[in-house]
């Protein structure tokens, strides 16, 4: 039987939702075998990467991750996110590129040139080409 059958790892989800902090092997199997389950379909979840701070215990945080994950398999719910993330910030930039065009220094500029950019003039172009010794006529 394969271990990671979405119908034991939504009723293991459901007793480590009951659970918090880190708690013992022995506690999960406990209440995975009230549940009609058998101890080795609790290996998908108890890892040693889903290991607590404590010697012998297990953290709730990480066996919660590791069964929404193999739940949430050939899903993007992190790539979702990342474009929420996205959204948000050029949101976010593009109300700041509100407050900078309507501040007081981005007056002193004509209208069609970028933020920080300096317009220049024939003067400018012609002090340019003269220093690499280029002259228009």
């Amino acid at each position: 039987m394969k271990r990671t059958n979405t119908k034991n790892i939504k009723i293991i989800r459901q007793i480590l939702s009951t659970l918090s902090g880190d708690v013992r092997r022995k506690v999960v199997v406990e209440a995975v075998e009230a549940k009609g389950l058998i101890v080795n379909d609790t290996w998908p979840v108890i890892k040693p990467c889903a290991k607590g701070a404590s010697h012998g215990h297990y953290s709730v945080k990480k066996m919660i991750a590791l069964a929404d994950a193999i739940l949430n398999k050939g899903k993007t719910p992190a790539r979702i996110a990342i474009l929420e993330r996205i959204d948000l910030v050029t949101a976010a930039l593009g109300s700041l590129d509100e407050e900078i065009s309507t501040s007081e220094s981005s007056k002193n500029f004509p209208s069609g040139t970028a933020w920080g950019e300096i317009p220049y003039t024939d003067a400018d172009v012609a002090d340019e080409l003269s220093l690499m010794g280029t002259y228009l006529d």
